[in-house]
């Protein structure tokens, strides 16, 4: 196996998981003193919490560095001799939780209070929650070291809307910040964003597990689970979020988000996806048929030719 420069596989790993470690430690810090300040100081319990999600990302590094190290020194490496990494998706569910948690609390309680004057503010909040963003791009790469273009597509498949669908997740939550806009939602709306936003932040551990099942790529992921991954895309992720944009823009005439043509581009996108492959699947069910058909009719023609003989 070819060897990764010396320089390219240092950026690669430990930097890149330091850095994952201190945006993690970073977000936790600016969100709990929302909450001591905000609620009561006894809320820095709550580090307690993400200590153990530090320890569980740092375990998750080095249980993929032993397989990185492994697969390094194989001569071919195959399903069976890579390693499965359940701390992967483990690390990232225990993270997410924790977050929601955090993110449940403060829409529920004080996030109308929040003064756009001071630094601790709505601005603030926003972009500490927006930085599980930059910590899943900074923690993927920490679980492997994939150079096949082929295992490199299906990683890029399963992952390159997360990003989006994080940052989306956070902006939904824009019109909760003001009171009087707050006030004028349906009964239910509030909550419905607020569990929105929650299920986005989730949502990563279903491509993490997924790609810790196939080795990173080393297994073929089936059709049919490449199909359920995209309509979870377009109608679990993005389509809630645009009934619910429609619902706050349209009904009630709050702030609109650019986000919404990320919606509408991805359901079409997925959409059309789905009737090119249905249209194609026909097509091919009948070519087979005829194929058969034809198949089966050859030998019949001999046999008749042989008798007439």
């Amino acid at each position: 196996m070819s060897e990764r420069h010396p320089v390219a596989r240092c950026l690669h790993h430990w930097p890149t998981r330091a850095l994952c470690l201190a945006f993690v430690a970073i977000q936790a810090a600016s969100i709990n003193w929302y909450l001591m300040e905000n609620l009561k100081p006894s809320w820095a319990a709550i580090f307690a919490a993400d200590a153990v999600i530090l320890g569980l990302f740092t375990a998750s590094f080095i249980q993929s560095s032993a397989n990185i190290h492994r697969e390094k020194h194989l001569p071919l490496v195959t399903f069976e001799l890579s390693a499965h990494l359940p701390l992967c998706y483990i690390a990232w569910f225990a993270y997410a939780i924790v977050l929601d948690v955090k993110i449940v609390v403060i829409f529920t309680t004080f996030s109308t209070n929040l003064d756009e004057a001071v630094f601790f503010g709505p601005n603030t909040l926003k972009t500490s929650l927006a930085i599980a963003g930059i910590v899943f791009l900074t923690f993927l790469p920490t679980q492997h070291d994939v150079r096949c273009a082929r295992r490199r597509t299906l990683i890029t498949m399963l992952t390159t809307t997360v990003l989006f669908d994080i940052l989306d997740g956070v902006d939904i939550l824009e019109n909760l910040f003001e009171k009087d806009v707050r006030e004028s939602f349906p009964a239910g709306l509030a909550r419905t964003m607020i569990v929105i936003c929650c299920l986005n932040f989730m949502l990563p551990t279903l491509p993490l597990f997924t790609l810790a099942k196939t080795r990173f790529g080393l297994k073929k992921l089936p059709e049919k689970l490449e199909l359920l991954h995209k309509i979870g895309v377009a109608y679990i992720v993005n389509l809630p979020l645009l009934i619910t944009r429609m619902i706050t823009w349209h009904g009630l005439s709050a702030g609109i988000s650019i986000f919404i043509l990320k919606n509408v581009i991805a359901i079409a996108l997925v959409t059309f996806e789905l009737v090119e492959e249905f249209c194609c699947r026909k097509s091919r069910e009948a070519n087979d048929n005829i194929a058969e058909s034809n198949h089966t009719n050859i030998p019949m023609e001999r046999h008749s030719a042989e008798t007439d003989i």
